[in-house]
C-alpha cells in the first residue's frame, strides 16, 4: 500500500511539474527567482521531448508501481498518461511541437510583460520634484 501511495505521489509530482512548465509564467511574471526557475524548467522539459530523454520522475514512479505490484509501463510518462486521457497515439514530433509551442508562448508572455513593466516603471533617481524644472513653480516676477 505504501508503494502504491508513493507511485501516486510521484505521478502527482510529475503532473505538477508539467503544469508548472505550462503555467509557470503566472508566478514568473512578478518574481525573478520564479521566472528563472520556470525558464530553466521549460528548457529542461523541451530537452526531454526533443532528445527523447526519460524524466527521472518516470523512473521513480515505475519503481514504486513495480514494488506495489501494479505493473509498469514502457513508454514515457507523457505518452502513457496522455494516451490514457485522449485514447490516441501521439507521435514524438507532436509532443516536440507542443513543448516548443509552450516555450514560445511563455517567452512571448515574458517579453510582453517585460516591455510593459519597462514603460510604467518609475525612475529610480526621481525625487519628489522629478520632472519639474527649477523655478517652474516659482511665482511670476520673483
Amino acid at each position: 500500500m505504501i508503494y502504491g501511495l508513493a507511485a501516486g505521489l510521484a505521478a502527482l509530482a510529475h503532473l505538477t511539474f508539467i503544469a508548472f512548465i505550462v503555467f509557470g509564467a503566472i508566478w514568473g511574471r512578478r518574481s525573478k527567482p520564479w521566472r528563472t526557475l520556470h525558464i530553466g524548467c521549460m528548457i529542461y522539459g523541451v530537452g526531454i521531448e526533443v532528445f527523447q530523454w526519460i524524466c527521472p520522475l518516470t523512473y521513480v514512479e515505475k519503481y514504486f508501481r513495480d514494488r506495489a505490484g501494479a505493473g509498469v509501463y514502457e513508454e514515457s510518462f507523457l505518452i502513457h498518461y496522455i494516451n490514457r486521457l485522449i485514447y490516441i497515439e501521439l507521435p514524438q514530433w507532436l509532443l516536440i511541437v507542443a513543448a516548443v509551442a509552450v516555450l514560445l508562448a511563455n517567452g512571448w508572455l515574458y517579453s510582453r510583460w517585460s516591455r510593459r513593466s519597462d514603460r510604467v516603471a518609475p525612475r529610480q533617481d526621481a525625487g519628489p520634484d522629478a520632472g519639474h524644472d527649477a523655478g517652474q513653480d516659482a511665482p511670476a516676477g520673483g
